[in-house]
């Protein structure tokens, strides 16, 4: 009676959704299957492209037994479709397909995460074919069983077709539909003159979908929720790509398996909410039907990889080769000259060059007022007052030589000596008091050791000096200690600070008074810092990004390293070596930047221990440290950018970007210091300073809201100003409760009284500064960019940049000239700096972004096959990195001959 029930209930809801044979493909055969009473197993004989329509129940079972022949030539595979309206989650149709070597089972309506159902499924199974190796034109049988624990009858469709098309061929295009509910795949065999072939897949649908190369070998997972348990995969939208060599799969063979995700959620990082799909709505289904195209294509040969490689280094090669032949010329030209006896003039040695004015005259040059610190005018009006005192007889007592009084016990001739003698050098080159005399435009040179940088002119005579010198009483009469009470003698004038170095005319000579030992090994921890710095930074770094790619290696997780998988050639277990080894150039420029500083810091000291004046007393003092910094932080700056593209993402992109800092930062304290050697940073509050940015970077990315926005552009503000007046005053202001009495005092007096800045030069370029940098925080608050550590670093450069300008300008307005080979430097680097920016703007990758959507912007090789555009980059920012620092080490080349108190600060 029971069974009868049963059999009723189903024959009516067969009546009701008799509509469902309705929706069969064109050229496809129905059949119903109808159960015997009482009967509950049934085999039934299937043929494929056969459509079977039937219904199950608690305790009833429909097993359709299909039979084909396998191809080992021609591997072929049988896709099952199935659909039922029905089947509920409670009450699911349960699907379980047999075959010689596995099983594979589903449901419908299939759960997707537990919430998204479809009732219709395609499977594709697997392949026999390919793995009964040797055997041909052998029979196999495949069994469909169908079955349900509902206490109604449940309607369901069938079919299974054979996929003749099931193999990919090399440069062959396939275009296909998925859905969450029906995965495809197709398998691939590398040819045997092939080693190495991209994946690639491409859609005009973004729709989140997975694509995944997997081994000959059953089960393939296709699934959502199974697809990454194997194989190699990435997420994407557009396009995607895998290369993959041969010795990475069996054979060279591989399934290429793709299948859409139930929500775009992993593809844009936005969660997104859908409601639980209804069995009768089919638009729910049709909108997440993607259209994918698959085509694997050749990648290149090995010997366009050895070559791309070996072109790559010749490049820097020739940097070298170059530099030493230029290097070899000069030293043969001086070998000569040796040879010959003949000193070098200025004039041929290149100094010549593009200056502001014919004349050349630089600016101030006409001032002839005496400037508190300009020790070569003080020196001179001291030599005339001991003059004086040889015919008038005044005591020593009352005789002062660049405002420190003589001793008692001092013997004229000693002070003399000591102090004014042009033939009797000094013992320590570096005596401040070894100025010489002809420091001040207008007066004659009397330092004749090595030859002045002009025709000489006749030293001053000195008066005949009697045997004896009377004495005027007025003078002998007083006492010294009246003297010394009543006459203030502005000794501080050359010894304070605040007074010689606020002064309306500043020279090199007024801000190069400490001892240049002292100073050379306070710039030298420059580069000892920087260097131990590398090494502790660079070893946790190193030791990071290996375990990121031997995690990629293992998982196959795509998704964690931003490539550009259009062109990304692996090599060994570096899926981007290109993007790797590109970077040698920053390390091998870097090196040569280290030897060509070597050189001359070796020549100058040479120099120096000769005794050569105008490597002690002239042009801009001789500091090196911060050009070895330089070069170290060039050569860690390709280490690290190596070091990030092992695995390019969001965790490490500081490794990219904090040697940049460095050397934008170390680039304009080098062009501060070469002017202003006493008043620069040291080292510890320099690197203490860059570790503050780098960590603010950091903090940027990660919690980039608007109120860190609001927080860093005020900060930023307060530190330009706080910067400005460090510069506006060199040095000479303090930071304390008092500051804002000063700037009320600076703002009445200078501001509301005064016509014109007292620093005129300082000012403009602060000014200048100041709206840069305060646009730029305004742009941030305004716009907040989602790479916070590129806007961080585009406030170095630009800052770099307008200093840069601004020194060059400053230049030639004080009628200074730049060397011919300097103003090719500066073109070569203008044009490099171009090249290269172009490149940067590109952009392949955008590790701020999802995996998916970082894939959008990939793009295919440029460059003999192996570089991409960000390859170029790196080639062409080296090269114009390089220039640069050239330009820097040989800007003020021209003034090697020129006093340092003509020389002006600005």
């Amino acid at each position: 009676m029971a069974t009868f029930v049963v059999l009723v209930a189903a024959i009516f809801t067969a009546i009701l959704t008799g509509g469902a044979s309705e929706d069969v493909s064109s050229g496809a055969r129905s059949t119903r299957v109808r159960r015997q009473t009482g009967e509950l197993r049934q085999e039934i004989p299937a043929e494929f492209t056969q459509i079977y329509q039937g219904s199950v129940y608690n305790g009833t079972e429909d097993i359709y037994r299909y039979t084909y022949t396998q191809n080992e030539s021609s591997p072929r595979a049988i896709r099952v479709e199935v659909k039922s309206k029905g089947a509920n989650e409670d009450y699911p149709l349960l699907f379980v397909v047999r075959q010689q070597r596995g099983i594979l089972s589903w449901q419908v309506p299939l759960m997707i995460r537990g919430i998204y159902g479809y009732d219709k499924v395609s499977r594709t199974l697997c392949p026999m074919d390919h793995l009964q190796v040797g055997v041909k034109d052998e029979k196999e049988t495949v069994y469909l069983e169908v079955s349900a624990a509902s206490p109604t009858a449940l309607n369901y469709r069938v079919n299974a077709t054979i996929l003749t098309d099931f193999s990919l061929s090399t440069g062959q295009s396939r275009n296909f539909l998925v859905s969450p509910s029906q995965p495809m795949y197709y398998a691939y065999k590398m040819p045997s003159d092939l080693d190495m072939v991209v994946v690639k897949v491409s859609s005009p649908s973004n729709l989140c979908a997975v694509f995944s190369l997997q081994p000959i070998k059953c089960p393939v997972y296709d699934l959502d929720r199974n697809i990454e348990f194997v194989g190699i995969y990435q997420t994407f939208m557009q396009k995607a790509a895998i290369t993959v060599q041969k010795s990475y799969f069996p054979n060279g063979e591989f399934y290429v398996v793709v299948v859409v995700k139930a929500t775009d959620a992993d593809c844009t990082g936005e969660m997104e909410t859908i409601q639980p799909a209804n069995p009768s709505d089919e638009a729910f289904e049709m909108r997440r039907v993607k259209e994918v195209n698959v085509v694997v294509g050749p990648s290149i040969t090995d010997s366009q990889y050895v070559t791309a490689v070996f072109v790559g280094i010749l490049v820097f090669v020739l940097f070298y080769v170059v530099t030493f032949m230029v290097l070899f010329i000069q030293w043969i030209r001086q070998r000569n000259a040796e040879l010959e006896g003949l000193a070098p003039r200025p004039e041929e040695q290149g100094y010549a060059g593009i200056a502001a004015t014919s004349a050349g005259a630089p600016i101030n040059a006409q001032r002839t007022e005496p400037n508190y610190g300009a020790t070569g005018w003080d020196r001179v009006k001291s030599q005339s007052v001991l003059d004086s005192a040889f015919t008038e007889g005044l005591s020593l007592n009352h005789i002062t030589i660049l405002g420190k009084k003589l001793s008692k016990n001092t013997s004229l001739s000693s002070e003399k000596e000591a102090n004014i003698s042009p033939d009797k050098p000094n013992t320590d080159p570096y005596t401040m008091g070894e100025q010489p005399v002809e420091s001040k435009p207008g007066i004659p040179p009397t330092d004749q050791l090595n030859g002045p940088p002009g025709p000489p002119s006749a030293p001053p005579s000195r008066p005949a000096q009697p045997k004896s010198y009377p004495k005027p009483p007025m003078v002998h009469t007083l006492s010294d200690s009246s003297m010394e009470d009543d006459i203030d003698m502005l000794d501080d004038a050359d010894e304070d600070k605040d007074i010689y170095r606020t002064k309306t005319f500043l020279y090199v000579a007024d801000l190069a008074r400490k001892d240049h030992r002292h100073l050379s090994q306070k710039y030298n921890l420059y580069s000892w810092n920087l260097l131990t710095i590398s090494v502790f930074y660079a070893l946790p770094v190193i030791q990071l990004v290996i375990t990121y790619q031997k995690m990629l290696n293992t998982t196959g997780n795509e998704d964690i390293c931003y490539y550009n998988f259009f062109c990304a050639q692996p090599a060994g277990d570096l899926t981007a070596f290109n993007n790797v080894y590109s970077n040698i150039g920053y390390i091998m420029l870097g090196v040569l930047i280290l030897i060509l500083v070597y050189r001359r810091d070796y020549t100058h000291q040479k120099k120096v221990d000769a005794g050569d004046r105008y490597a002690i007393d002239y042009g801009i003092p001789k500091h090196f440290g911060l050009f070895y910094a330089i070069g170290i932080a060039l050569v860690m700056e390709g280490v690290m950018s190596g070091c990030y593209h092992v695995c390019p993402n969001y965790s490490n992109f500081q490794f990219d970007t904090s040697f940049m800092y460095i050397i934008g930062g170390l680039g304009m304290l080098k062009l501060y210091q070469t002017r202003h050697p006493d008043i620069n940073a040291n080292a510890y509050a320099a690197y203490a300073s860059l570790a503050i940015v780098i960590f603010v970077a950091v903090i940027g990315v990660v919690f980039g809201t608007p109120y860190f926005w609001a927080i860093f552009s005020i900060v930023y503000v307060l530190a330009i100003l706080a910067l400005t007046a460090q510069v506006y005053y060199m040095g000479r202001w303090r930071l304390d409760m008092g500051i804002f009495h000063r700037m009320y005092l600076l703002i009445r007096t200078d501001c509301l009284q005064c016509s014109k800045p007292m620093y005129w030069d300082r000012f403009v370029l602060l000014l200048v500064g100041n709206i840069i940098n305060w646009s730029l925080a305004l742009f941030g608050a305004v716009a907040q960019p989602d790479d916070f550590a590129s806007f961080m670093l585009a406030i170095f450069i630009i800052n770099f940049l307008l200093y840069f300008v601004f020194y060059i300008v400053m230049k030639l307005r004080s009628g200074e000239r730049i060397l011919w080979v300097t103003v090719g430097l500066i073109i070569i680097t203008l044009f490099c700096w171009t090249l290269a920016l172009s490149f940067f703007f590109k952009g392949v990758t955008t590790w701020e972004k999802t995996p998916a959507q970082s894939r959008l912007d990939n793009k295919a090789c440029v460059l003999m096959g192996f570089y991409d555009d960000h390859d170029i980059w790196h080639f062409t920012s080296a090269i114009s990195m390089f220039c640069s620092f050239l330009v820097l080490l040989m800007l003020d080349d021209d003034l090697d001959y020129t006093p340092r108190d003509k020389i002006p600060v600005f």
